[in-house]
């Protein structure tokens, strides 16, 4: 199968609660790397991404060191990669909790920079890293053009970057639209209390996307970190003689990982394998299950060099 996984890449300055820095490669490039490890040998992943000219040349050779990357939907842009500072505090019990700091991000990604690749594509994996990745009318085209598995990461739309760098949670106007337009949907807790304007609890938010009149979509994650993953499908219930469809909640203890190091990136390799795993087995429940266990094991790793490991 082929996929193409579409988002930013950065630089990732990770301040370890102890003192400790460590400068790595990051967005969504975990999502693109731990597909290529957790995927077939005859699968494909196909990274669509702007990369500034300043690592274009030392990110296309990383890639190149998975043999199922093909790295020729990147972009190379004069604009500089955006580097995105992440603060871990000694003091806050959540371990996996933190502040962020960016730069500017790149551009974003045009429809025309991705309608070429999706004839050739059997499912596609789009993660709002800085928030801009793509835009909503670039969303609408992909769903309307493109009939294969899609599954989306709302991650950083819901941030809000203020002139010093560092970001906000803030609502979404049209959040409606950004989780219509897709097959499986995927938010953490904070991202999903943000979400809409109106403080719509999780069960509405769910009740509105899965039972939207626009697209079929047929699910909805929440990652809760150590608290866990939420899943909200739909199932046909009986009641007497009647039959109807309701939401099926799904909850899904976290797994506790004793050589916890960092939470970086986990959100990032449950997008790419829950749509890895989903893709190819159709069970909801179960491909959630799957990518709680990678994006798990995935905290006891240290940058994208460690998601080799994986498999």
């Amino acid at each position: 199968m082929n996929y193409l996984v579409i988002g930013e890449p950065c630089v990732d300055v990770i301040h370890k609660a102890d003192g400790e820095t460590i400068r790595s490669y990051g967005g969504i490039l975990y999502s693109v790397i731990s597909m290529a490890v957790l995927a077939d040998k005859t699968d494909s992943v196909i990274p669509v991404m702007n990369l500034g000219e300043d690592e274009f040349d030392n990110v296309t050779e990383l890639l190149k060191q998975y043999p199922n990357i093909k790295t020729y939907g990147i972009n190379k842009l004069k604009h500089p990669t955006r580097q995105v500072n992440l603060y871990y505090s000694l003091y806050n019990s959540d371990k996996s909790a933190r502040f962020e700091k960016s730069t500017e991000p790149t551009y974003t990604i045009n429809y025309n920079d991705v309608e070429s690749l999706l004839n050739m594509a059997d499912a596609v994996l789009i993660n709002m890293i800085s928030g801009i990745d793509i835009t909503i009318d670039t969303l609408k085209n992909i769903r309307k053009n493109f009939k294969g598995m899609m599954h989306i990461d709302i991650h950083n739309i819901v941030m809000e970057t203020k002139e010093d760098g560092s970001r906000t949670h803030v609502p979404v106007d049209n959040w409606y639209e950004w989780c219509t337009n897709t097959d499986t949907v995927q938010m953490n807790q904070f991202e999903i209390a943000s979400l809409s304007r109106e403080k719509l609890t999780e069960y509405k938010i769910a009740e509105e996307i899965l039972f939207n009149n626009v697209n079929e979509v047929k699910g909805l994650i929440v990652t809760r970190g150590v608290d866990g993953v939420t899943g909200f499908a739909k199932k046909e219930k009986v009641y007497g003689t009647e039959k109807f469809r309701d939401l099926d909640h799904i909850e899904i203890a976290a797994i506790e990982n004793s050589h916890f190091k960092d939470s970086t990136g986990c959100g990032d390799v449950f997008a790419s394998a829950f749509l890895l795993d989903y893709s190819k087995n159709g069970n909801f429940s179960k491909s959630i299950h799957f990518a709680n266990r990678l994006a798990s094991y995935n905290s006891s790793l240290e940058g994208i060099g460690d998601l080799i490991k994986l498999r």
